[in-house]
């Protein structure tokens, strides 16, 4: 399993959280999924459309949730500061969120794939309006904003990334508009890993490694096997084409 960088988990910390329950969807936003819908027409009439709807589906079930956290925890974070007037209440307050953040984040994000990642960085901007970077900027300051952004451009991930609903993330568009809209079932909650549960995952993930691999390797001589016999009965066939 190609895992997303220890990095983003770093990074997640520096959002706050506080989901409210998703409002029932009404005729408006199925107006909108159905607006949606025509707009991004010519994406349907790909043969390939329902598989990467699926494969979208599955990434947000597990990523969304987390991006829409993210979200309250700015609002909420930001409310909150704005009630304190004291700079050191101010101070505590900003540590005893990032030390909260941690905890739920940390392991549920070390435990994501990078396409998932970086779908992760990309629903952020959507729902916030701000890139990963900007983020780091605006709450930790410009020179953590570009250690990430560094880190993240040696493991090829780009913490500027966009959402972009008309080009590289219109069927996720699609998706997200269909769950907005109860089209499709769909939990908010963002399920939150533990250090055990990680190291579990992790443990089942090298056992299926272990296994993919000896099946891959078996496989691999197998051919090498087969590829000999048929040059083999090749060079019979020849030699007794020769003997005539």
């Amino acid at each position: 399993m190609e895992k997303y960088k220890l990095f983003l988990a770093s990074l997640m910390t520096l959002i706050s959280l506080n989901l409210g329950a998703q409002e029932n969807p009404n005729e408006t936003e199925k107006k909108d999924s159905i607006t949606m819908f025509l707009n991004l027409a010519p994406v349907y009439t790909s043969k390939y459309f329902q598989q990467e709807y699926d494969r979208q589906l599955e990434k947000l079930r597990r990523v969304y949730p987390m991006a829409l956290r993210a979200k309250a925890i700015l609002n909420e974070y930001e409310a909150e500061m704005s009630k304190i007037d004291k700079k050191r209440k101010q101070t505590k307050y900003s540590k005893e969120t990032h030390e909260r953040l941690k905890e739920q984040f940390t392991y549920t994000i070390r435990d994501l794939y990078t396409s998932e990642g970086v779908m992760l960085m990309q629903l952020i901007h959507r729902e916030t309006g701000m890139t990963v970077s900007e983020i780091i900027k605006k709450y930790r300051g410009g020179i953590q904003s570009v250690i990430y952004t560094g880190m993240g451009n040696i493991f090829e991930q780009d913490l500027n990334a966009k959402y972009d609903p008309k080009g590289v993330n219109a069927v996720t568009e699609i998706v997200i508009q269909d769950i907005l809209a109860g089209y499709v079932a769909f939990n908010p909650e963002m399920d939150v890993l533990t250090k055990e549960e990680f190291k579990k995952t992790q443990a089942d993930y090298r056992a299926r490694r272990k296994v993919s691999k000896k099946r891959m390797k078996d496989f691999k001589n197998e051919k090498r096997r087969a590829d000999r016999l048929a040059k083999k009965a090749e060079r019979e066939k020849s030699k007794k084409t020769k003997g005539r």
